[in-house]
């Protein structure tokens, strides 16, 4: 009996000291893996800021009306990113009436068309030979912003003319504003 009992305490003895040297290892590399996923977090927050150093200096050769123009649209598509996220909201709540559900879908349908009919405006203002613009389509009235220190009389005639078509507004609800800080 003995012996049974000295084998099976000396396998008990190799198996503890094995997992206590798996054990060791583990903590032992511990540190060495989180220092690499600590070196691999850095390189790539190196990697974005030099991708954000890189897009700073290009739009920094931009003009100021180019600028402007870049601007403007980046704000007119956060408002409209953050009206369709709230009613996007809307659609999802569970307690929102049917009646509001389907307004909310309605809205989102018609902001889709602004900014499907502002980017069509912009490029065919652009195509009309001015050098950029940038449109705002509200319910009520269109808002036209074009790099132009001022505009002739037929010029004023060709955009009005785009805007009633593409929008159907009528010439009274239509500002075309000239951008006069031109360069």
């Amino acid at each position: 009996m003995t012996i049974v009992t000295n084998k099976y305490t000396l396998v008990l003895i190799v198996v503890t000291l094995f997992a206590v040297v798996v054990y060791i290892g583990y903590i032992g590399l511990k540190p060495y893996h989180e220092a690499l996923v600590v070196e691999a977090t850095i390189d790539q927050d190196n990697e974005q800021l030099e991708l954000l150093k890189e897009e700073y200096i290009y739009l920094s050769d931009f003009s100021d009306t180019v600028a402007f123009f870049v601007e403007y649209r980046l704000d007119r598509d956060r408002t409209r990113g953050k009206q369709i996220e709230l009613l996007r909201k809307i659609i999802d709540d569970s307690n929102s009436v049917a009646e509001t559900r389907q307004e909310a879908q309605e809205k989102i349908i018609q902001i889709t068309n602004y900014l499907e009919k502002e980017l069509q405006l912009e490029n065919l203002i652009k195509a009309r030979g001015f050098e950029d613009s940038v449109v705002f389509i509200q319910p009520q009235s269109v808002t036209a912003v074009i790099n132009q220190e001022e505009f002739t009389r037929d010029e004023l005639v060709q955009i009005t003319d785009l805007i009633t078509t593409v929008t159907g507004k009528s010439i009274e609800n239509i500002f075309i504003v000239p951008n006069r800080s031109k360069r």
